[in-house]
């Protein structure tokens, strides 16, 4: 089955002048165009829980001078009071250089929780002696083991709780005991059997574990309900870039397989059947050759493009750039017209199966090793193209097909309407933005010249969707992702599926923003691919890819 793909439809070309670029960035900070992105359950409680942890230091603050204040109008013993007082103004000071420290979220470690949590439950306790052990004031711990429970880090909660029922078992043990008296302000004057102190020593400790337990059980939930949010979105995300490949076609193929305007009439040396597509710049049929009878597809410039001199040249250029190539994965071409042919034509061969955006809106991803296998083949005409001083600018699912050939399965390249040749001085389309934005390389979205590492970061962004179900880059609106695409970093694809961190490393290299950064041909970037799902990457690809994650951190999934 020949395909409409062929019609080199659904790029951008000349939208966007070289020079209009820079306008876009000033419009979108960094922070705003992330601000859509998916992020884990994790990452998500995480920035909450800094943002929680300065804010209860501040709270702190408050309460610690509001209880300094009330030192010199209350009846406390002496010592107690001044151990009280020492005590607060130390975890004002400690408190203080954490609460700017934590402005950096890599400075929140589990070093600084614990020594902020030692310091609260101490002082806690020290505030209980002072206020009495059976008065109001172990509420304040209930509170600061709710508000420290709800770590990520579940030894650090742990250690907390059981400092804190350690701590007020032995107060209540000593009063109970009658070692000492309780020196609270609040005490009671009366006197209690010790059932009753045994009562609410076990009253206090009960709300501690229940303080605990409730913060576990809420962070339990946070995670479940923001993870099942990010597997929807994650769905949606999918189920977007299948749609969007589905317009494309759609937007391509208009009630193909019907008569054309050219059916049955003879165009060079192919007489002309059915269409089997059509796109905004050209048909194309189904044909055979008048002398041999051999199958063909012929592709034909529409009649109202004829006038327009740079879509003409684009399509002679399509004729001289795949006629010019040999290899099993470029679709071949089989005879072109002249210059001033009345009606422009190129003659290829007759395709049967499928693209690669038809595999995938049936299941939004491919096996591992079908990807491999598919990246192999189409880097191959990739680098035979590079050997022809050929840039393809326009690879996306839409133009890889999947067809027999000779009994053998093979993907290839289709629809050479927006190539460069590097030869050339002239590109045709010298400041605008020519491709399809979702598989655009970062130097291509701002209108750069390229070269063949561009189509290698197109084969980079066909693996992701493949791997992933997702695009390398979503957003709604054509600006959004042209800046993306240029400052900002994909999420992890290991956190979008199962794969060795060794593919990360290796998206790491083939998505870099610089072409410099990426694999050199398209037989290093699959060798490196094969290796990386195999967890055997090489030790100057692993630290290659690792400094670039390093430079430049994965979005959070």
């Amino acid at each position: 089955m020949a395909h409409d793909d062929q019609l080199g439809t659904g790029e951008i070309t000349g939208l966007l002048p070289e020079d209009h670029i820079p306008e876009i960035s000033p419009l979108l900070r960094p922070g705003l165009a992330s601000e859509s992105a998916i992020i884990s359950a994790t990452a998500a409680l995480r920035d909450e829980e800094i943002e929680r942890t300065r804010q209860f230091i501040r709270m702190g603050w408050l309460i610690s001078v509001v209880v300094i204040a009330t030192v010199p109008v209350v009846a406390a013993p002496y010592v107690l009071s001044a151990v009280l007082i020492a005590g607060l103004v130390l975890a004002m000071g400690v408190s203080f250089h954490y609460h700017q420290a934590f402005v950096d979220p890599a400075r929140y470690t589990e070093r600084a929780l614990v020594v902020l949590s030692v310091i609260s439950m101490l002082n806690g306790h020290i505030g209980i002696l002072y206020f009495g052990t059976y008065s109001g004031a172990p509420l304040m711990c209930v509170v600061g083991i709710h508000f420290v429970a709800r770590t990520e880090t579940y030894w650090v909660a742990r250690m907390v709780v059981t400092s804190a029922l350690v701590s007020y078992a032995l107060i209540s043990t000593l009063i109970i005991s009658g070692v000492i008296a309780d020196p609270g302000v609040f005490a009671s004057d009366r006197t209690f059997d010790r059932t009753t102190l045994v009562l609410g020593t076990i009253f206090v400790l009960g709300a501690y574990l229940l303080a605990y337990y409730t913060a576990r059980t809420f962070r339990l939930a946070s995670l479940a309900s923001i993870d099942e949010l990010q597997q929807a979105t994650r769905l949606a995300s999918q189920r977007e870039a299948v749609l969007e490949e589905l317009r494309a076609d759609l937007e391509r193929a208009l009630h193909p397989g019907g008569p054309g305007r050219y059916t049955d009439q003879t165009i060079g040396e192919h007489k002309l059947g059915l269409i089997l597509g059509r796109g905004a710049m050209g048909e194309v049929y189904e044909a055979i050759h008048v002398d041999t009878g051999a199958p063909a597809a012929v592709k034909l410039l529409r009649r109202e493009h004829l006038a327009d001199q740079t879509l003409l040249a684009r399509f002679l250029r399509e004729a001289r750039a795949a006629g010019s190539l040999d290899s099993p994965h470029v679709v071949r071409v089989l005879g072109s017209s002249s210059p001033d042919a009345p009606v422009p034509f190129l003659a290829m061969e007759r395709l049967h199966g499928h693209t690669l955006a038809e595999s995938l809106r049936r299941e939004p991803r491919l096996a591992d090793q079908a990807t491999i296998d598919l990246c192999r083949q189409v880097a191959r005409g990739l680098d035979a193209a590079t050997t022809a001083q050929i840039v393809h600018r326009d690879l996306k699912p839409q133009n890889l097909m999947f067809t027999e050939d000779a009994g053998a399965r093979v993907w290839k390249i289709l629809d050479f309407g927006s190539a460069i040749l590097t030869r050339d001085s002239e590109t045709l389309t010298r400041g605008d933005l020519v491709g399809t934005p979702h598989y655009m390389a970062p130097e291509q979205a701002q209108g750069l010249r390229v070269d063949h590492r561009a189509d290698l970061y197109a084969l980079a962004a066909i693996a992701y969707r493949c791997i992933t179900g997702r695009h390398v880059f979503e957003a709604g609106e054509l600006p959004a992702l042209l800046y993306a695409i240029v400052h900002r970093t994909p999420v992890r694809p290991g956190a979008l599926a199962e794969v060795p961190s060794d593919v990360d490393r290796w998206f790491a290299i083939a998505l870099a923003k610089a072409p410099a950064d990426r694999f050199p041909s398209g037989a290093v970037l699959v060798g490196s691919l094969a290796r990386a799902f195999a967890g055997q990457l090489d030790g100057p690809a692993r630290r290659r890819g690792d400094g670039l994650i390093l430079k430049s951190p994965w979005e959070a999934a």
